[in-house]
């Protein structure tokens, strides 16, 4: 089955609470969101590291999310740059940003470079010239380096975070692991709130030890 972004939520507060919606409100939305978040990026990791022989790294097209994103132009700095559609899941190796290529070229993909590449290129032999079109992420935009003048569309595959999607969007996992990331998720939590509180409070005069 396919579970959505409200399903989760619900699935979350049934076990925690058993659907009494007076408990339910502790645990905020947010906190399962971001708790999603971290658990989808180490399941992913997980299946990398087992399949990195047979696969080279690939991740499960299931958790990738499509986009479609407008190139606009930062006259400050004179370059162009895209902003992020949503959240994306840190993965080693940059690996959440799975894919950016002309909208109509799919075939043709960007090469991602480290963000102070800018640095790098501008110390390089003034003969050297470099044609492919790259990029780099900063905060939440991705930022181009030789993008034709005549493209206005980037297509962008990546692991993005559920936080924007909406409530009845379905959260972009295989089928096949909803119950594991379910319990996963549910686990996670349990852990945050059973953590013992530190009840010496340093910065209060009025608390001794």
């Amino acid at each position: 089955m396919a579970i959505t972004k409200k399903q989760l939520s619900d699935y979350i507060r049934d076990i925690k609470f058993g659907g009494d919606p007076t408990l339910s409100g502790k645990i905020h939305p947010t906190m399962i969101w971001k708790t999603a978040d971290i658990v989808i990026g180490k399941m992913i990791e997980a299946a990398m590291f087992k399949n990195q022989d047979s696969n080279g790294y690939e991740i499960n097209g299931d958790f990738i999310s499509t986009y479609t994103a407008d190139v606009l132009n930062n006259t400050e700095r004179d370059e162009k740059y895209s902003k992020l559609p949503a959240q994306v899941i840190s993965l080693k190796n940059n690996r959440g940003m799975h894919r950016v290529s002309e909208l109509k070229n799919k075939e043709n993909a960007f090469a991602q470079t480290g963000n102070g590449s800018n640095d790098i290129f501008s110390i390089l032999d003034v003969h050297y010239v470099n044609t492919k079109t790259e990029f780099y992420m900063e905060a939440d935009r991705i930022y181009y380096r030789n993008i034709g003048t005549t493209v206005e569309k980037v297509l962008i595959k990546m692991v993005a975070g559920i936080s924007n999607l909406d409530p009845d969007a379905t959260i972009p996992i295989p089928a096949s692991l909803d119950d594991d990331f379910i319990e996963r998720v549910s686990e996670i939590l349990t852990e945050a709130r059973v953590l013992p509180q530190d009840k010496n409070n340093d910065n209060n005069p009025n608390i001794t030890k």
